[in-house]
């Protein structure tokens, strides 16, 4: 389970920005004047957060930070700084272009494998996967990233994609903890961003849909906290709510970790029951804490109320509870929040605090401690100890965590010892460190935490960095990497590393106006104010009819609901002018059933678009791209998402190569008919035959159409260049990369050939037909199939054994009678 912190700033910066509402109309005051009249006129809530006393005090902080940070411009950290905020944002990129081509509309992307992680499909993991609920999670967690870098058109294209795709209407039991942070947060983030971009004149068109996607999801919470306690179950069933769940337990962190989000949502919608389930856990896991210690257990039962674990710290299970309380005061302004997270915060100074690190102990008996070894989710203690004022002790315990990173590669293990060896090997690129030192820079503009930033972020380019983008550590020590790719990376790891280095005016939003939930999501300081006035949500989601998403919808239901061609279907004509949501009765129709491909021609294919990949991808089509401009189409209807969805690959292979105007309805086009390959050795008697796949150019081995000759194997192997080996008469075998496919069989043609037979370079994931496709030209004439990989194998071993004699039949599949398969 992740827990995360995330603090934006100095808690003295985030009142300050709170407060400065009231002094916006001066504007003529200097800057440090308006910070004296904010301290004088709001001490009484300061005061005793910040435990400064007199104004002067406050004032003379702020100005040591503000000097530190003049001094440290125009030299070294600002180069530093520059260049690193956009190799943070080349990283990001790298691996949120990897998902959105690969892996959306999935949960995750699977970096190793190169393809979308999707709950029920995917190898399962487990309770990690408890976090997936096919609802685009790393795209919905990514939101507010995008606008903080400042990306306001790629922020605005994957709003679309959430609003015209995201639906909650799944028979999935999910983390409740997960879905609240990352999703409902992430939905709560992009609508604070859409809102910002809309006070600046852009976005006009954004009219709350994601807020009522948010109220969608809160609103399949509500069950779970109907217990005895009034803690909620830690899994809801999006569709079913609590029916079938059976856990009767949660942890600390999993029940008191709802607060900011719902809270938020109650303030923005007037709804004061999503705060007030959330409040209501807080408050009953303060009333359990233990009167020896002052401090909670780490799991407890949700129908009696008992301790469970009565294990304590500051790291997994409890972590963001504390962060929940205090960032609850902040934008509540509620002192009773104050009081509880003072009280813990000063009880985790005595009884956790040792020497330079945190440790564990029984809640009930604080001198015991209960285990040795510390993990990675705590090393965000220091990023809330700089919130809470303590500054100086906030950076003596984060130099501890990077001393274990250090002698790690820059690596924290995902759990370790006091010395820094090894307990848990993982390195799951985590955001709590990178965090902690942010908030440290942010407060004190010392440059070392600009140096130690640059030493992890190069770490994890060096070390994680894939094809596909990075992939976390199964070992700190061996570097082995495992197929995974939280989300969290995108939405706080990369989010954090670039606050760090950018510069004010290349951060998208006054970051110093928000707070950042524990997945770092953005919250509006202000939105205090909201409290009483409740937001017309509307229905619609945009005048414009181009963000109905038709084949989008339809993707997602052929993946996610197992929607074949036959199904119902609502006629598309019924959605036009119709409200986001709307869902007409579906009734029987006696036109064929609309199908994916209908809603993206061939003509109109964009490969920079996302969308159109998705859909490709749903069919079994990938993209390949040969000497850096030209790209080719590969089709495997064994990798698409259902029967239906290959063959309508096929139609497409066949369309995206003719060019096609307009895509008629797919169950009435003819679909290209698999083909084979008929291997004969004369020197050793034996034969074989590999299912195959067609080009679509050349020769159509069709109405009993083959040809046959030697088998020869081209120089170079892979065909791209002038091939040197005389191929008169001969059928050309080779490899497939390194450039297009027509371009191979051109080349074998020019050598003499009279066919050609390419084989996969990558393991086959199960049986299935292949299709090449063309250029767009017709000047290829002779014939050509595809192989995979293993039979291509296959064919091979047995060219080495008869390098002269191997016959290689190119055919439609041969048809065995019912009395041959029966011997007659």
């Amino acid at each position: 389970m992740k827990h995360g912190f995330s603090s934006s700033i100095l808690v003295l910066l985030i009142i300050l920005s709170f407060f400065s509402v009231d002094c916006h109309d001066e504007q003529q005051k200097s800057r440090f004047e308006k910070i004296k009249e904010v301290v004088a006129k709001n001490m009484h809530i300061l005061g005793p957060m910040l435990k400064t006393g007199p104004s002067e005090q406050l004032v003379d902080f702020y100005l040591k930070a503000e000097a530190k940070k003049k001094k440290s411009k125009d030299n070294e950290y600002d180069l530093k700084k520059a260049k690193y905020a956009e190799q943070t944002k080349k990283m990001f990129f790298h691996a949120y272009d990897s998902y959105m081509m690969h892996a959306f509309p999935a949960d995750e992307l699977m970096p190793l494998s190169c393809k979308g992680r999707v709950r029920g499909l995917s190898q399962s993991r487990g309770e990690v996967d408890d976090a997936l609920g096919r609802y685009m999670l790393t795209l919905v967690d990514t939101l507010d990233t995008l606008i903080v870098m400042k990306e306001y058109e790629k922020f605005e294209d994957a709003v679309k994609l959430v609003i015209r795709g995201l639906s909650f209407d799944t028979d999935i039991t999910v983390n409740l903890f997960e879905a609240n942070i990352r999703i409902l947060g992430g939905l709560l983030g992009g609508h604070a961003g859409c809102l910002y971009l809309q006070n600046i004149g852009k976005f006009t068109w954004y009219s709350n849909e994601l807020l009522l996607l948010a109220v969608d999801l809160a609103d399949r919470f509500i069950p779970a906290f109907d217990t005895p306690t009034g803690l909620p179950i830690p899994k809801i069933n999006l569709r079913h709510g609590t029916h079938g769940v059976k856990d009767n337990e949660t942890c600390t962190a999993c029940a008191g970790t709802l607060y900011l989000e719902l809270a938020a949502l109650s303030r923005y919608t007037g709804n004061s029951s999503y705060e007030g389930y959330a409040r209501a856990a807080l408050d009953y896991l303060y009333q359990k804490k233990f009167k020896a210690s002052d401090l909670p257990g780490s799991t407890i039962s949700i129908n009696s109320g008992n301790w469970i674990r009565k294990d304590t710290g500051v790291g997994a299970g409890i972590d963001s509870y504390y962060e929940y309380i205090l960032k609850g005061y902040i934008i509540s302004g509620d002192s009773k929040l104050w009081d509880m997270f003072s009280t813990q915060y000063e009880a985790t100074k005595k009884h956790l605090k040792k020497g330079k690190y945190m440790t564990s102990v029984h809640s009930g008996a604080p001198q015991n401690r209960v285990k040795e070894h510390q993990d990675a989710l705590q090393s965000f203690w220091p990023g809330l100890q700089v919130l809470a004022g303590d500054v100086d002790e906030a950076a003596e315990v984060h130099a501890h965590y990077i001393k274990v990173s250090s002698v790690n590669q820059n690596t924290l293990p995902e759990s370790f010892l006091v010395t820094g060896q090894v307990y848990w090997p993982q390195y799951y690129m985590r955001p709590e460190l990178i965090e902690s030192n942010y908030i440290l820079y942010k407060a004190t503009r010392d440059p070392k935490y600009v140096d130690i930033a640059i030493t992890i972020l190069n770490a994890i380019e060096n070390r994680c960095k894939v094809v596909c983008g990075y992939a976390a550590l199964k070992h700190v020590s061996s570097g082995e990497l495992e197929d995974r790719l939280d989300s969290f990376v995108l939405a706080e790891t990369f989010k954090y590393f670039y606050l760090l280095f950018a510069d004010d005016e290349d951060i998208g939003i006054p970051i110093d106006d928000y707070i950042l939930t524990t997945e770092a999501h953005i919250i509006p300081l202000h939105i205090q104010l909201f409290s009483n006035e409740k937001v017309k949500a509307s229905t619609k989601v945009c005048p414009d009819k181009g963000i109905y998403a038709w084949s989008w919808s339809w993707l997602r239901d052929s993946i996610f609901r197992g929607y074949l061609a036959n199904s119902e279907r609502v006629d598309i004509s019924l959605l036009d002018d119709q409200p986001y949501n709307y869902k007409p009765k579906s009734k029987k129709s006696s036109k064929i059933p609309r199908t994916i491909t209908a809603a993206l021609k061939a003509s109109n294919f964009d490969y920079k678009n996302p969308e159109h990949v998705a859909i490709l991808r749903s069919m079994g089509i990938i993209i390949e791209f040969m000497d850096g401009e030209k790209l080719q189409l590969v089709h495997n209807s064994a990798t698409a998402y259902s029967d239906q969805l290959g063959v309508e690959g096929m139609i497409f292979m066949k369309e995206i190569t003719d060019h096609a105007k307009q895509m008629a309805q797919a169950t009435q086009q003819q679909v290209v008919a698999a083909k084979e390959v008929f291997v004969q050795s004369l020197l050793n008697k034996e034969t074989a035959t590999f299912e195959a796949g067609k080009a679509q150019f050349g020769t159509d081995l069709s109405n009993g159409l083959r040809i046959a000759g030697t088998a020869e194997e081209t120089q170079p192997s892979d065909g791209c260049a002038a091939i040197v080996n005389q191929l008169a008469g001969r059928v050309a075998v080779m490899y497939r990369g390194n450039c297009m496919f027509i371009d191979k069989v051109r080349n074998a043609e020019q050598a003499g050939a009279i066919g050609a037979v390419i084989i996969d370079n990558a393991e086959p994931a199960s049986s299935g037909v292949l299709a090449m496709s063309g250029d767009g030209t017709d000047d290829v004439k002779i014939p050509a199939l595809f192989i995979n990989k293993v039979d291509g194998t296959k064919l091979l071993n047995m060219y080495r054994r008869d390098p002269a004699m191997l016959i290689l039949e190119l055919r439609e599949p041969a048809i065995i009678s019912q009395d041959e398969k029966c011997g007659s």
